[in-house]
């Protein structure tokens, strides 16, 4: 019995499958492009007519006579199809531009005619085609053995292409293959294709992503997009869904949301089975048309919206993560702020001590912010002085004289002299009036003398020592 069961169910799936598939209209011509009329029905334009599906197939023929000028482009050597041709509407009114710049035809009235007064340019092979201000637009493309970087516009007075000057200094890398979007009056640009100076003759991926702004004619720098996104350049011009840009192969839809900045990948096997190679899509009323090919037989097949639920998707950003730092760079980083902090603030408050003292090493006696030199009798002499206050006329002589034996009177005078000459290197440093050393009887013995400091002097210290000592 579940054997049964297992089989009827795989019949109706079979069956629900097959219903997708709508036959092509009998005769119809092996070169059409795929739209959606106004009315939202899935049409197939040819060069003689247009079929148009309600329900079934009803067929109307173009009644205009063509000119000369009309069959040199409606009647080209390209293959009239969605590949060469893409369809963009302006006021409801359909309109096909080849691809790669020039031709310009219109279907109005059941009549289908050429627009333009251009030639065909082959200027932007794989250009962005769309429309703004109810104007014809294509950016960026191959020809003539370069890679565009720039917009043309299509003049609806003078029926020619036009060049959009842009008011940026630099400009993006020209390329051809992007995905993008017109929303509002902003051009979004991701990726796509051109050569690089490494490699002239081959097209590489491009990682970048921008901004044009259509009605300031500038471009924004987005940076380089997310290298995880799973596609970055199309063969085709996509499809919008759910005003939305969308691409799609046979085993993925992506849908690309630019005001978000993310990209959604729906994927599984054999999601658009059969897709024709140049087929567009389409969506209308909640379905997704396009055209399959299978046994050498093509369909219009549809695919509801609401079976992309079924099916995995993932989301990425359109923007390259910043790398997550980790949490003890974190800290480390706020370590050595304060450090640096404290450092700089210790600084300052070790030049404000400098400042207010009088300071002396091996060779120089400081006071603020000014330094004047000593020799060693004084530095030993200040040193003595700083450590106890005062010294006596015996330490001052092996001071002075440790090596010679003089009279003493001799050696009076040779004291009174050193002091004399320390006074007044401290006096031209502090522009004190009062000497720095004294000379005085020994309040214990008034026999001897004693020199006694006038001032606080301290040995400097390092800025190690003053930050970590003190």
């Amino acid at each position: 019995m579940k054997g049964y069961l297992a089989c009827f169910l795989a019949f109706i799936s079979i069956m629900g499958l097959s219903s997708q598939e709508i036959e092509l209209p009998e005769g119809v011509e092996k070169n059409f492009i795929l739209i959606q009329d106004s009315t939202g029905a899935p049409s197939l334009v040819t060069r003689k007519g247009i079929y148009r599906f309600e329900n079934k197939w009803i067929k109307t023929n173009f009644k205009n006579i063509l000119s000369k000028k009309d069959s040199l482009a409606i009647y080209s050597s390209y293959e009239f199809n969605n590949k060469n041709y893409t369809p963009l509407f302006l006021n409801n009114q359909p309109y096909f531009i080849l691809n790669g710049g020039g031709f310009v035809l219109k279907l109005s009235n059941n009549e289908l005619t050429r627009f333009d007064n251009s030639v065909d340019q082959k200027n932007q092979i794989g250009g962005a085609a769309f429309t703004y201000n109810n104007q014809l637009h294509v950016y960026g493309g191959y020809g003539l053995w370069a890679f565009k970087d720039y917009t043309t516009y299509f003049e609806n007075s003078t029926k020619q292409w036009e060049y959009l000057a842009s008011n940026s200094k630099e400009t993006p890398l020209g390329r051809w293959k992007a995905l993008y979007q017109v929303i509002d009056n902003k051009l979004f640009v991701l990726g796509g294709r051109a050569s690089s100076k490494e490699t002239t003759n081959i097209d590489v991926i491009l990682d970048d992503y921008f901004v044009f702004d259509l009605y300031s004619k500038t471009f924004q720098n987005k940076g380089s997009y997310n290298p995880e996104i799973p596609i970055t350049y199309a063969n085709k011009q996509g499809f919008f869904l759910g005003g939305k840009k969308a691409y799609a192969n046979k085993n993925e839809l992506i849908i690309i949301d630019f005001l978000n900045e993310e990209m959604t990948r729906v994927n599984s096997k054999n999601l658009f089975e059969h897709l024709k190679d140049n087929s567009t899509i389409f969506e209308s009323q909640d379905t997704l048309y396009y055209i399959s090919a299978k046994k050498n037989k093509e369909y219009l097949s549809k695919l509801a919206l609401t079976e992309l639920s079924k099916f995995k998707n993932t989301t990425y950003s359109l923007i390259k993560p910043k790398k997550s730092e980790s949490y003890f760079l974190v800290i480390g980083t706020i370590v050595v702020v304060v450090f640096v902090i404290w450092l700089l603030f210790g600084l300052f408050r070790y030049k404000d001590f400098l400042k207010q003292l009088i300071l002396f090493d091996n060779n120089k006696l400081y006071f603020d912010n000014h330094s004047i030199q000593i020799s060693l009798k004084q530095h030993k002499t200040i040193a003595r002085l700083s450590l106890k206050g005062q010294m006596t006329a015996i330490e001052l002589n092996k001071i002075i004289s440790s090596k010679n034996k003089f009279a003493k009177s001799h050696l009076t005078l040779l004291r009174q002299k050193f002091i004399t000459d320390l006074n007044a290197t401290f006096t031209t440093l502090t522009k004190a009036k009062n000497p720095l050393v004294l000379e005085e009887k020994d309040p214990k013995d008034r026999r001897y003398l004693v020199y006694k400091a006038t001032q606080e002097v301290f040995t400097k210290p390092s800025l190690f020592t003053f930050l970590f000592k003190r």
